[in-house]
């Protein structure tokens, strides 16, 4: 019986960190409310622009993106809910074919859809994929070039929400 108890009490001991986690970054719970994602703080504020509040977290959480690069990552909210997941990726040795059949690959994994546009503007590879059944979208631009990366998964019913949002102001177009 004790060792039943101690084995009860060691498991929600290792358990609860596991269970309090309120923030996956990896499958962000796109239109979810920041009060509910930040319970534990770990989201913090750092700009606000056309209507778009910007957030850095600062909890552990690692992308399968981290095993070979260092990503800045950005979250977005338009009225408290989380509208965006930004990803920018400096400069990379790949080869920017590896790094488009990369892309390819992955982002078919996570959004289980094969890029509904792929287009070259200039230097810029862009990909965009929409899971209808989910109302997410990713936009994925890639330098040529410089090979610098830019991504944003972002939540197509909060976009609608700022209708009159210059392109310049929105972090899905991935203009800066």
């Amino acid at each position: 019986m004790l060792k039943k108890m101690c084995f009860i009490i060691g498991f929600f001991i290792l358990a609860f960190p596991l269970l309090a986690q309120s923030f996956d970054c990896n499958k962000p719970d796109f239109g979810a409310r920041i009060e509910d994602l930040n319970k534990d703080g770990f989201f913090i504020k750092y700009m606000e622009k056309g209507g778009i509040s910007y957030y850095n977290y600062t909890g552990s959480c690692r992308l399968d993106i981290h095993e070979k690069y260092n990503p800045s990552i950005a979250y977005a909210f338009i009225d408290n809910q989380l509208y965006a997941r930004i990803i920018t990726i400096s400069e990379r040795e790949d080869s920017i074919e590896d790094i488009r059949s990369k892309i390819e690959k992955n982002v078919f994994k996570q959004i289980g859809t094969a890029p509904h546009e792929i287009k070259q503007d200039g230097d810029w590879w862009i990909y965009q994929w929409f899971n209808e059944k989910d109302n997410l979208r990713y936009k994925v631009k890639i330098n040529s070039k410089t090979k610098v990366g830019k991504g944003a998964f972002y939540y197509e019913p909060l976009h609608a929400k700022l209708p009159n949002l210059k392109e310049d102001n929105d972090p899905v177009s991935l203009r800066h």
